[in-house]
């Protein structure tokens, strides 16, 4: 990759060049907001700081030994980190077996469209989806305390306002949990996170069975 082109990769990312990328993108992105709901609002807020900056590091660092004289636009870096924490942290809940040969688990639709959204301009893209993998393992891996990395308190009250403004009038639509569910769960599971926990209990509406259920399956 060319010095020149270094300062032109930043804001290259911020935007997809084509509908059809956008639209997969929006599609894939949806499908992971359970990672936003299992990690918490604050942990993936700087998650996603970590991941991106270790990810563009990557990036940049892989285009200059490979002489690469550009790459694609969009966020591709973040969306794929968010791939892998999704392959890591929502477990398998239903399999289903096609054509009597392959099991397919209930997972399959995020990893599809996030072949489709790459597939097309490989050559171009994939730098990005791995160097967005790689910095999300990093990540997973607590390198250098990535994972006790938190946003400075400045930011947190700047964007907790800006919620507050922005939902002010808006009734909240997800599900109470109360701190007796919270504790019983931890007893059964004393080495997970309260925050994962409730977290996870948000994220199947609050039935304590089924979070259970999921929480079993991610520990095998």
């Amino acid at each position: 990759m060319k010095l020149q082109n270094l300062g032109q990769m930043m804001p290259s990312q911020l935007g997809f060049s084509t509908l059809a990328e956008t639209v997969l993108a929006l599609a894939l992105l949806y499908q992971l907001r359970a990672v936003e709901r299992l990690l918490g609002s604050w942990r993936f807020a700087a998650f996603v700081v970590a991941a991106g900056m270790v990810g563009q590091a990557l990036a940049v660092a892989v285009g200059m030994v490979l002489r690469l004289e550009s790459v694609a636009m969009g966020p591709y870096v973040l969306v794929f980190a968010c791939v892998y924490q999704f392959y890591v942290l929502v477990p398998t809940v239903l399999q289903t077996r096609v054509l009597g040969v392959v099991d397919v688990g209930d997972k399959w639709t995020v990893y599809a469209t996030a072949a489709a959204l790459v597939a097309p301009r490989l050559a171009a893209t994939g730098v990005l989806a791995m160097a967005g993998v790689a910095a999300s393992m990093v990540y997973d891996a607590n390198v250098a305390g990535l994972k006790q990395w938190r946003l400075p308190r400045w930011a947190k009250a700047i964007a907790t306002n800006a919620r507050n403004v922005g939902t002010s009038r808006v009734p909240a639509d997800e599900p109470v949990v109360s701190a007796e569910q919270v504790e019983l769960i931890s007893a059964m599971f004393p080495d997970m996170d309260r925050e994962h926990i409730r977290s996870m209990l948000r994220m199947v509406g609050n039935d304590s069975n089924r979070a259970v259920a999921m929480l079993l399956d991610s520990a095998t």
